[in-house]
């Protein structure tokens, strides 16, 4: 058994599911989170251009005031909006894993800053809560 954890924009969620559909993924949790990886987060002067450079924090655009208010518990010169993402989380047994990933990867490849993240791990056991089923039975 594997885990295969994808970080993708949320953009891609409904073509990955179907690309993961057509190769026999059925199972599949998904979060919507926010993060920043390389490109280190939107920036608010990208979207505000007139904020000063030397405050800790200014919230001049009044929708989104978490990022800004987050920005004085950091040591950030600008708020920092986080890039909203999509954590899809895929336990399986049955379907090899380098599919998962090829299907995965397909989709999502853009070339691009933000294109996310696949992560790989061995699963040692799994239960099914109702049933008391263990291991593979457990997740199919």
């Amino acid at each position: 058994m594997k885990e295969i954890m994808a970080v993708i924009r949320q953009s891609k969620v409904k073509q990955t599911m179907e690309a993961l559909a057509d190769i026999g993924v059925t199972s599949v949790t998904i979060h919507n989170l926010n993060g920043r990886g390389k490109q280190g987060g939107n920036i608010m002067e990208c979207v505000d251009p007139l904020m000063s450079t030397d405050v800790e924090c200014v919230s001049k655009i009044y929708k989104f005031p978490t990022p800004s208010s987050m920005a004085v518990y950091s040591k950030l010169t600008k708020p920092v909006f986080w890039v909203p993402k999509s954590l899809l989380d895929i336990v399986i047994s049955e379907v090899p894993e380098d599919l998962v990933v090829e299907a995965i990867m397909k989709v999502n490849r853009t070339g691009n800053k933000g294109d996310g993240k696949v992560f790989v791990m061995p699963i040692a056991d799994a239960l099914r809560i109702r049933t008391g089923e263990r291991g593979d039975a457990a997740i199919v």
